[in-house]
């Protein structure tokens, strides 16, 4: 399944790079990450994300940004921390309020990579506990100036991270994230 979605990336990412103007970056940054829904006693993971993006306009005030991005999540309950590492795919469209200023918004897709819980500095492999695939809404602000990009971006986990659902309660990931970027051409 992974080479599935690695093909659909590559795809992507193939088609966007044929339009004239695509421009092509880099973007980090830092992840405040916490479980949602009904989890109780939940307090935020800090972690990074890093990856790519491809920018293209559509119209003279609105683009679409695909990306790639290899992103830590999960969040600490009590004595545990449970981190989740992602490798997601933000399907971004901007749309330019002023100037640089721009609003940000779309569905974004995820891939578990791994998932461990880390008790007393003895971690657990816990991937096979939790649900391989993530879905979620991106919503946020974002400024270019030149080649530079400055974003902040909460995504709004719709997907539960559990395997094993009980019913009527959800546990999504809920992400604020913090970037800067740079558009390579």
């Amino acid at each position: 399944m992974k080479k599935v979605g690695l093909l659909g990336v590559l795809v992507l990412l193939s088609t966007v790079v044929g339009f004239a103007q695509t421009t092509l970056g880099v973007k980090g940054g830092i992840n405040s990450a916490i479980i949602g829904g009904n989890a109780k006693n939940a307090k935020p993971r800090v972690g990074v994300h890093i990856g790519a993006f491809a920018s293209t306009p559509i119209s003279n005030r609105v683009a679409l940004q695909p990306e790639v991005l290899y992103s830590q999540q999960g969040y600490l309950h009590k004595d545990d921390t449970y981190a989740f590492n992602y490798l997601l795919i933000p399907l971004i469209f901007k749309g330019t309020i002023s100037g640089g200023l721009h609003a940000q918004v779309g569905p974004q897709f995820g891939m578990l990579l791994k998932a461990t819980r880390t008790k007393d500095k003895t971690s657990t492999d816990i991937t096979e506990d939790i649900n391989r695939y993530d879905g979620g809404i991106a919503l946020g602000l974002g400024y270019d100036v030149g080649a530079v990009q400055v974003s902040a971006r909460y995504s709004l986990g719709l997907s539960d991270t559990r395997n094993a659902a009980i019913k009527g309660e959800t546990f999504p990931n809920n992400v604020f994230q913090f970037s800067l970027g740079y558009r390579l051409r």
